[in-house]
């Protein structure tokens, strides 16, 4: 597992590394963690893909972490980001650039555990795949390639990285077979979308990664976003 910890003030710094070290030493959990004084350093050494977490002080000398973050979410939107900072005047404002986590300084180990425990949990459903029949073919769909899935006729087609998928069974078998994957989310009726490839929550839906909407059903917006939220600081 790769971390990046990005912090121009050394002592939070290495309060951070320390902590993070230690926790993931009791996990037995294997990693490699890198700090970065400036956003500069950090984007001297990154490359997309080349960290699973990151975290991010949003008060930088010389720059601003939100816009940092928001350009990461450009090229990368699989990694977790956790802010770690000394306000909470952004904490609404991180939805927008999927932050798993916002914690304030002075670091609280105790929340540190939690939310490292809560990423681990979902770092292990990344793995998870349902199979589907395509083309008389049977398929093993990494759930996280899935953008959202929707209904065409009498098939349900999964929208995924590498293209559409269209499986001919019902949206309610469908339903039934990703019914422990808490990652989906109803849009509107015939309409499920992962919940981890939402870039950014719109008024009129849910921007994806991919820069493609999915709408949401009028009746009921708020609640549905507000489940989405409920989701990533879950």
């Amino acid at each position: 597992m790769n971390i990046a910890i990005i912090d121009d003030v050394q002592q939070d710094l290495d309060a951070l590394a320390e902590a993070a070290r230690e926790h993931y030493d009791q996990k037995q959990i294997s990693i490699q963690l890198h700090t970065f004084s400036s956003p500069e350093d950090f984007w001297n050494s990154y490359s997309p893909g080349s960290y699973d977490l990151i975290f991010l002080d949003i008060y930088i000398k010389q720059a601003n972490g939100m816009d940092l973050a928001a350009q990461l979410r450009e090229k990368d939107d699989s990694c977790a980001l956790i802010f770690v900072t000394s306000s909470d005047a952004f904490a609404v404002a991180s939805y927008d650039v999927q932050a798993a986590y916002y914690l304030l300084k002075p670091l609280d180990t105790n929340k540190l555990t939690k939310v490292l425990d809560s990423i681990q949990i979902k770092r292990a459903q990344d793995t998870r795949y349902i199979e589907v029949i395509c083309d008389r073919t049977l398929l093993r769909v990494p759930v996280k390639s899935i953008l959202y899935a929707d209904t065409f006729h009498n098939a349900v087609q999964l929208h995924t990285d590498a293209g559409v998928l269209r499986t001919y069974l019902t949206f309610q078998k469908f339903e039934e077979l990703i019914h422990d994957l808490p990652c989906f989310l109803s849009c509107y009726r015939g309409c499920l979308v992962n919940m981890d490839r939402i870039h950014k929550t719109l008024e009129e839906g849910f921007l994806l990664g991919n820069q493609e909407t999915v709408q949401i059903r009028k009746r009921g917006a708020n609640a549905i976003k507000k489940e989405y939220l409920n989701y990533l600081f879950s």
